[in-house]
């Protein structure tokens, strides 16, 4: 049986232009949401914050080696 992979890196250059431009927007945004919280941060802001880090890691690492992108 074929080994099935889950693959994280974008297959090309634009969509790993797109995941950073993406991840960027959604870090500055969630950013500026838990820098204007008066009380606690809001989990939603938390968690948009960390899934904007990830976009913007998995983008890095396709540009950056292009021989991985779509494994």
């Amino acid at each position: 049986m074929a080994e099935r992979r889950w693959h994280f890196i974008p297959t090309t250059a634009p969509l790993c232009w797109l995941y950073l431009g993406v991840g960027a927007v959604l870090l500055v945004s969630s950013i500026l949401t838990l820098t204007r919280a008066e009380t606690r941060a809001p989990v939603l802001s938390v968690i948009a914050a960390v899934a904007a880090v990830a976009l913007i890691v998995t983008a890095a690492i396709g540009l950056a080696r292009p021989r991985l992108r779509g494994r």
